[in-house]
């Protein structure tokens, strides 16, 4: 693996009529070799949004059978799946986390429920690690969720020490790697107030290969989503 640039971005209920500005702003980050996306929905927008991605060179495209009112996640890619697995045990949370294989990095694609719901999902991924490992993982997606003063001004989020447990399990946040304690949100509320909820946590032996990790606000700027885009590139 010479470099691996993986991106995640929350379409906002499907994405809606906006899909060809979908579709546009990852086609304007080229070098991506994945894309998670969350709140995709296997609706009339699925195809779309699918054949969009194979222009673009995404070859391989993974999502998880659901109702098409459902927020899901699908993740595509232009390098090849060595495995695609999903979750029926996970019953009415089934929808919210597919897993790919490329290239030895394991990569979970997540999109959390709400306040208190996201705790099975936290605890599904620390079953996972426990008993598969940690080695070259990757969790990303919209994890909904942050750390009290640092991913918000204040301390509203539900299960915030959640992500404690996961550094306790030798998972980092790859975003505070490289800003440290900066503050940067991705998602805003109705009032106003600000929140970090797109995260990448990776394996700690895989820390020193990043290169960059960043958010392209502009896109949620230009309101073709609600969510900034994340973007992690990793070297050698």
């Amino acid at each position: 693996m010479n470099k691996f640039i993986i991106g995640t971005w929350n379409l906002r209920h499907g994405g809606g009529n906006r899909v060809n500005q979908i579709l546009e702003s990852i086609g304007e980050n080229n070098n991506l070799d994945v894309m998670v996306l969350t709140e995709f929905r296997n609706n009339q927008n699925k195809p779309i949004i699918e054949n969009g991605l194979k222009i673009q060179g995404f070859e391989f495209i993974a999502t998880i059978e659901v109702e098409p009112r459902l927020n899901s996640v699908l993740i595509a890619s232009k390098k090849k799946f060595h495995n695609i697995e999903t979750f029926p045990d996970l019953v009415i949370h089934s929808q919210r986390v597919l897993k790919v294989k490329i290239e030895g990095l394991n990569i979970y694609g997540c999109y959390f429920p709400g306040q208190d719901l996201k705790k099975e999902i936290f605890e599904f991924l620390l079953t996972e690690i426990e008993s598969k490992g940690k080695e070259n993982t990757i969790i990303t997606g919209d994890i909904n969720t942050g750390k009290h003063y640092l991913d918000e001004n204040g301390a509203t989020f539900f299960h915030s020490d959640y992500l404690d447990r996961f550094e306790e399990k030798g998972m980092i946040d790859a975003w505070r790697k490289i800003h440290g304690e900066k503050k940067e949100f991705t998602w805003f509320s109705n009032a106003g107030n600000g929140f970090r909820l797109d995260h990448f946590f990776i394996d700690n032996n895989l820390s020193d290969k990043i290169i960059k990790c960043e958010y392209k606000h502009k896109y949620r700027e230009d309101k073709i989503s609600d969510h900034s885009m994340m973007i992690l590139e990793l070297g050698k």
